[in-house]
């Protein structure tokens, strides 16, 4: 849209929206909205209303379109909500010395906050995606936690079962950015990966149910905590936590883009000699790298490495399993030379396990419990161990 186009837009939006100047006069006459009065400010650009007034502030709104309409308009909660602060509201704070309100802002077109009898607030609001202030609601009912300034930002120190962790501002804005590609957390934490405040409140509840993982344990870790004399290793579910001397130091998801992740940058660590003929793709997207081959050129996609780890370390025949912490350098030794010892199969071999599994495509390749399945034009795309089966994978009849 050209410049002029937005213009033009934003017009529109602004007359549009321009009634509800009336609006906070109708917050001003109140007398059932005194006691909430001191949860909202006018703001440059709008109302500010303390995520504590929402509700107040939207049965005011409906009372008011209800009088301003002579009874034609009535608007229930959602709408009214969604009319009001927009579909995807972001959430901000608004400090004033030692007392912070944390909420979301009507969109009004205003002159002066100052003359609509309201409380107002002229400085700039704090998006609480950026930051994170100890004053915060949301903060305060967590339970078991203490927020004090750090080396780098604040710092949180968790109370849990054996003993207490810090957690620093960095750490905290790391597993922010791991939540952004975490269906897991998306899901179960509404907003993780928008608000600071509910992106801590996940740390903390998992970090609380993670438990030691010892050496003798398979499971993949970095390269650098393995060969590490002070990093110790806890889990939870599929979170990865790597800790060192009482300070929470890194969270790893082993599962799905956050796992690809992982392992990308772990090969692109690892020595080349680990490598063999394999030569990384670090820019490509799906693809982590290709065999270089003079007669054929075999290209393996992200998920199909990534299944493989997984399946891995739940390996029980001695040749196959890895009986203690490993690396990605390390299982992708072990995915390459199982690769390279398989064998092309007939999919009319090999059809029932694959429909048990819900994979497809055109090549097949297999080595013992192993199959490889490739595109046409050679990308092995997926791994299935037909010998293996994940917790909780319910086979398709």
């Amino acid at each position: 849209m050209s410049s002029i186009g937005q213009e033009q837009k934003q017009e529109e939006v602004a007359s549009e929206r321009a009634p509800l100047v009336g609006f906070l006069e109708r917050l001003r006459r109140s007398k059932e909205f005194e006691a909430e009065r001191q949860m909202v400010r006018v703001v440059p650009h709008g109302l500010f209303v303390d995520e504590r007034g929402v509700l107040s502030v939207i049965k005011q709104y409906q009372d008011w379109i209800l009088a301003e309409s002579q009874g034609l308009a009535n608007k229930r909660v959602e709408k009214a909500h969604q009319w009001l602060f927009g579909l995807h509201p972001e959430r901000h704070y608004l400090v004033e010395g030692k007392n912070v309100l944390a909420g979301f802002t009507v969109p009004i077109p205003l002159k002066s906050p100052q003359q609509y009898g309201l409380p107002y607030y002229l400085g700039s609001l704090l998006p609480t995606a950026n930051y994170l202030h100890p004053g915060d609601a949301q903060l305060k009912a967590i339970k078991g936690i203490e927020i004090r300034p750090g080396r780098a930002g604040v710092e949180i120190l968790v109370a849990r079962r054996d003993k207490q962790v810090v957690i620093s501002e960095v750490v905290l804005r790391s597993f922010f950015k791991l939540a952004a590609t975490s269906r897991f957390l998306q899901r179960r934490y509404p907003e993780v990966d928008t608000s600071l405040s509910v992106c801590l409140k996940a740390l903390v509840a998992i970090t609380r149910r993670a438990r030691d993982v010892p050496k003798t344990f398979p499971i993949i870790v970095p390269q650098g905590v393995k060969t590490s004399k002070t990093k110790q290793v806890r889990a939870a579910g599929k979170f990865l936590f790597i800790e060192e001397r009482g300070e929470l130091v890194r969270v790893y998801e082993l599962n799905g883009r956050n796992l690809s992740t992982l392992l990308r940058e772990e090969l692109n660590r690892a020595p080349s000699e680990k490598l063999g003929s394999f030569k990384l793709t670090p820019k490509h997207r799906d693809l982590i790298g290709f065999y270089q081959s003079s007669s054929q050129h075999t290209a393996v996609h992200a998920r199909a490495f990534s299944e493989f780890e997984e399946l891995v370390r739940r390996a029980r025949e001695p040749r196959e399993k890895f009986n203690s912490w490993f690396t990605a350098a390390e299982c992708f030794e072990r995915f390459s030379s199982f690769y390279q010892l398989s064998q092309p199969i007939d999919h009319s071999k090999i059809s029932g396990a694959l429909e048990r599994f819900g994979v497809t495509g055109e090549r097949f390749r297999i080595y013992g419990g192993w199959i490889f399945v490739l595109s046409r034009d050679s990308v092995v795309l997926r791994t299935v161990a037909k010998h293996i089966r994940l917790p909780g994978h319910q086979r398709t009849r």
